[in-house]
């Protein structure tokens, strides 16, 4: 397995470490989501149509189901979906008692069941209905929304289902499971239309709860803590190193939780409020359009930031990584990882889109961070460890240490007789000097000048480039 390590190129190496560690802290915070969603009723329940917290657009999945179909939206729009071959229907009585379903799909008022799936071949397993009014078309009164399971066509018979309403500028989702034969009332609420001068107040929405905005941070806190974690402890791996001293550790699981708590506050909630702001000036039509792409947009920035935290982070560890460069290459990074990241969430499931794009998050920054190393690289100290064992420490104005000590960039051992600081290497004005402390006396080396310390050669590069 060690030769192995040596024998990848560090920007695949690093690249696939965060992967790997962004994965692992996937793993690690699917359970916190949970604790954000609404639960899901046990089978045998009655649906309770226990509402969601109003959130400003519906969910992913069922957005990418509707433009799938093409489906239509307005001042009221109500959409159901669940995940099998079954047919099951949405209903919506409207305030003038008129009910819209499959056999009657537009009433008077304008309002329309535009798609309804599983009626009839090709059935999916991704079926999704949807009611709409066209914008300043919905009657004002009372709407009670209902589903019906009307036919089975899978060996599953309870069947899971979402229905998402939107009307009066927010969204409510309800969850709740039911059985061929049955119907089941949902949701039941009054639409009452505000006066024009009112707009700005009926497009009003709230940002993502406290809450939410802590468990999405933790979420992205572990992510950053996975993925700091592997390419750490690989570093020092290369080095001969201990994986962690204590220090380290409370500075990646430190910095790590830190750097996600900023980004996931950024995306989640700074830019709800910025969405807030424009809604307000936006009729309901042009801000169901517009707010996706704001905290899209959001997201984008959120693990932007998260990448350049975690590529400044990085430079603690590696020496002379420039920090600035760095950061600046974990931001290009987390920008490519969060375009993957949505385009994952919009071609795929919620879950299986994070997982997607966790694991695409963390290769990249894994491969633009160990990029950065190598063409900020000016001078080299190799080292050959032997047989095709190597490892490349970058040399600068930083100094580089070799000895025994756990401060140190590489690690002689110490039951060799090594002393805890046995050498320090520096670079600077186009000139290579090593401090021997074994013979107290400092040497100006040449590129290409090998030296062996105990059993191992290190050689000078100042050609890098």
């Amino acid at each position: 397995m060690q030769k192995i390590v040596y024998l990848i190129p560090k920007p695949i190496l690093f690249g696939l470490l965060g992967a790997l560690g962004c994965v692992l802290g996937w793993a690690a915070g699917e359970p916190l989501l949970k604790s954000i969603k609404p639960p899901v009723p046990k089978a045998g329940e009655e649906a309770k149509g226990q509402p969601a917290a109003p959130v400003l657009v519906f969910s992913n999945e069922l957005q990418k189901r509707l433009r799938r179909e093409e489906a239509k939206t307005g001042d009221v729009q109500i959409s159901l979906m669940w995940d099998n071959f079954n047919d099951l229907d949405l209903h919506c009585r409207e305030p003038s008692g008129e009910n819209i379903n499959f056999s009657h799909k537009r009433s008077a008022s304008a309002g329309e069941l535009d798609v309804d799936m599983n009626l009839r071949p090709p059935y999916s397993n991704e079926p999704v209905e949807n009611i709409y009014w066209p914008t300043n078309g919905s009657p004002e009164g009372r709407y009670q929304i209902s589903v019906a399971h009307f036919e089975r066509h899978s060996s599953v018979d309870e069947t899971a289902y979402t229905v998402a309403i939107k009307q009066g500028g927010k969204v409510q989702e309800f969850r709740g499971t039911i059985r061929q034969g049955q119907t089941k009332a949902v949701h039941t609420f009054v639409m009452n239309k505000a006066p024009s001068a009112d707009l700005a107040k009926l497009n009003h929405r709230q940002p993502p709860s406290f809450k939410t905005t802590l468990v999405i941070g933790l979420w992205t806190s572990l992510l950053a803590v996975g993925m700091a974690a592997l390419i750490v402890a690989t570093q020092n791996f290369l080095v001969r190193r201990a994986l962690f001293s204590v220090k380290e550790a409370a500075i990646v699981l430190g910095g790590g939780v830190l750097a996600g708590l900023i980004s996931g506050a950024v995306s989640q909630h700074l830019f709800a409020l910025g969405a807030n702001s424009l809604a307000a000036q936006l009729s309901e039509t042009n801000a169901e359009r517009v707010l996706p792409i704001i905290f899209k947009t959001g997201q984008v920035a959120g693990w932007s930031l998260l990448g350049a935290l975690l590529g400044f982070g990085l430079a603690f560890f590696i020496p002379n990584l420039p920090k600035f460069r760095a950061g600046f290459a974990g931001l290009i990074g987390g920008g490519l990882g969060a375009a993957a990241f949505l385009l994952a969430l919009a071609k795929s499931g919620e879950v299986s889109g994070r997982l997607v794009g966790a694991a695409i998050l963390g290769l990249t920054i894994g491969v633009v961070v160990a990029l950065v190393e190598r063409l900020a690289r000016e001078a080299a100290l190799i080292v050959h460890w032997g047989g095709n064992e190597r490892s490349v420490i970058n040399l600068g104005a930083v100094p580089v240490i070799l000895g025994s000590s756990p401060e140190a960039h590489l690690y002689l051992p110490k039951h060799k007789g090594f002393p805890p600081i046995t050498a320090i290497v520096t670079f600077r004005e186009g000139r290579v000097q090593m401090e021997n402390k074994l013979s107290n006396s400092t040497h100006t080396l040449a590129s290409g000048n090998k030296l062996q310390i105990g059993d191992l050669w290190i050689e000078i590069q100042t050609d890098t480039k």
